[in-house]
């Protein structure tokens, strides 16, 4: 939007310049020229930039609506989702540690228990109630992330996958989900646009 203006202002006095070359020009040179016609022209000009002026100050109260609308759950979502990597880390350092019998880690540090549920709410909140407000980039990664997961937990249950693989392999794509988010909240917040 700042650009948009300090770019309206340039033109504006280019414009003007311009127009006041011309004018002197059209004097110079023995044209007849009709003063209702230029001032015609000059409130069609000023009409265009009014409506310019009108439709992208239409855009930004969109976007502002937009923001406003997801940003409870696109926050909530993304302090919720960087809680699981925190504590996918703090395992995966645990089993570290087990395994080569260090007692270097530290249990008042454990994360709360409820971090996978309260993520998993809050993602298939995001997926079924603000599906249709949300960029079909973020639904895809959202989609997949969970998609991942969900193998990945069938895996260790299952099958009994290797821990340490299983939190490297989930730390990963919530990191990736986690970039995906961040620049989806940046864009729609306008953050980018400043």
């Amino acid at each position: 939007m700042f650009k948009f203006l300090v770019g309206s202002v340039v033109g504006s006095v280019v414009g003007l310049f311009g127009g006041f070359i011309l004018f002197v020009s059209i004097l110079i040179t023995d044209i007849k020229f009709d003063v209702s016609i230029a001032t015609n022209i000059v409130i069609a000009i000023a009409t265009v930039m009014a409506t310019v002026i009108h439709f992208s100050s239409i855009r930004q109260q969109r976007k502002d609506r937009l923001w406003d609308i997801n940003k409870p759950i696109l926050l909530g979502l993304s302090k919720s989702l960087s809680s699981v990597i925190k504590a996918s880390e703090f395992y995966l350092h645990e089993e570290y540690a087990e395994r080569h019998m260090d007692e270097s880690t530290n249990s008042n540090n454990a994360p709360d228990p409820n971090v996978y549920k309260d993520f998993s709410e809050k993602r298939d909140y995001a997926l079924n109630v603000y599906k249709t407000l949300m960029d079909k980039e973020l639904i895809e990664a959202l989609k997949e992330a969970k998609r991942i997961n969900d193998n990945i937990d069938h895996g260790v249950n299952e099958y009994d996958v290797d821990h340490i693989t299983a939190y490297e392999e989930s730390i990963s794509t919530n990191k990736d989900l986690q970039d995906k988010l961040g620049f989806f909240i940046a864009k729609i917040s306008g953050v980018k646009d400043i």
